[in-house]
């Protein structure tokens, strides 16, 4: 059941249904975060290592997000001696090989098979690798568990319900404050790779939010992972609403986003200051609560270039940091009791607000102390 009183949350803490959980992220390492923009740090590396989700996928298919999703199939190789060559991984079903820190290799059930990969772009899947041993294999299907490294709560609690209790940021970097740290739960990634289309383009795939099933306080934001071309186009897309009401547009007044002209990778695309920047989330229509599923995505001319990631999450808490040097807290059961939950299989990643020109690769670390009951 849920915590509900101080005296259930003390028999908790008692019981040991408690965790803390350490995070360690690096802003992003392309270009300088610049001031008055949002920036997504699941893109890039510490602990928990890269999102190796957003980036990989189909073309505007939907592709929902936990910390480790169910099982996929992937052809892995069509046989013959495949030393030095290229493998590409479509699919994120890497399960089998050792690919990274995380999967390691297994048996299959004929032939012999790939046990190590070399070097390559991606992490640990939804990337392209070279074979550095040689090994002969057959046609056959692998499958594997495809991984977006969130920060681990600990683990699964059902029936029970998880709440976050403190949460605490901190950072000894120059000019990484003043910020302010978002905590969200990702919950699903959409592909856009044409990004060099004007029309309206239909997303694929069936879009079953694996939490916040009613869609109440689910944004949506976009993000490069390919770094974007010289177009700046606006930005709109068709969804349903909580209400179930379908063909909600984003609003047009005072202005659609625009985005921002070679949006590095990692940026709010349209974040910033001024006409048509937002931070961090795309605009709703008016009245609505949330996002239940996307129909349709548009740009009004062409990006030229680049890979866009359409992000849907749940945000949960704010963590501004004032001070280099100064640790940051939140005391979410007394300073302020909204203790959010954290569901089961929850994909949590922090945004960062750069308050000032940023360096590549500061340090940001603090803690998320949770329970349940």
């Amino acid at each position: 059941m849920a915590i509900q009183s101080m005296d259930q949350l003390i028999s908790a803490l008692t019981a040991g249904q408690t965790n803390r959980s350490d995070w360690n992220k690096l802003t992003l390492p392309v270009t300088v975060q610049t001031a008055g923009q949002w920036y997504d740090l699941s893109t890039g590396s510490g602990n928990p290592i890269q999102n190796a989700i957003i980036g990989a996928g189909t073309n505007l298919t939907f592709q929902s997000m936990s910390d480790s999703t169910s099982t996929t199939a992937v052809t892995a190789a069509l046989g013959g001696s495949i030393a030095t060559t290229t493998f590409t991984d479509t699919t994120h079903g890497s399960g089998r090989f050792t690919i990274g820190s995380i999967l390691s290799g297994t048996g299959v059930t004929a032939g012999t098979y790939i046990t190590a990969l070399g070097t390559g772009t991606g992490q640990n899947n939804g990337g392209t690798y070279t074979v550095n041993i040689s090994q002969t294999v057959t046609s056959q299907t692998i499958t594997g568990t495809q991984f977006a490294n969130g920060i681990q709560t600990g683990g699964n609690v059902s029936p029970s319900v998880k709440n976050i209790l403190n949460v605490s940021a901190f950072s000894a970097a120059a000019t990484t404050a003043p910020a302010v740290l978002m905590l969200i739960d990702q919950l699903a990634v959409i592909p856009i790779t044409t990004t060099t289309l004007t029309t309206a383009q239909t997303i694929l795939g069936t879009q079953t939010l694996p939490r916040y099933a009613d869609g109440k306080g689910v944004r949506a934001y976009l993000v490069p992972s390919v770094v974007m071309g010289a177009g700046t186009p606006t930005f709109t897309m068709s969804y349903t609403n909580t209400a179930s009401t379908a063909g909600r547009i984003v609003p047009a007044t005072p202005s659609l986003p625009i985005i921002n002209t070679a949006s590095p990778v990692g940026s709010i695309a349209y974040a910033g200051t001024g006409a048509g920047k937002f931070g961090p989330f795309i605009p709703l229509a008016a009245g609505d609560q949330g996002i239940l599923t996307v129909q349709t995505v548009q740009f009004s001319a062409t990006m030229t270039s680049g890979v866009m990631n359409l992000v849907l999450c749940k945000p949960l808490l704010t963590l501004p940091i004032t001070t280099v040097g100064v640790a940051s807290e939140r005391d979410l059961v007394n300073q302020l009791p909204s203790m959010p939950r954290v569901y089961d299989g929850a994909n949590l990643q922090w945004l960062m607000y750069a308050g000032a020109a940023t360096p590549v690769n500061s340090s940001f670390f603090g803690h998320i102390d949770s329970a349940w009951g």
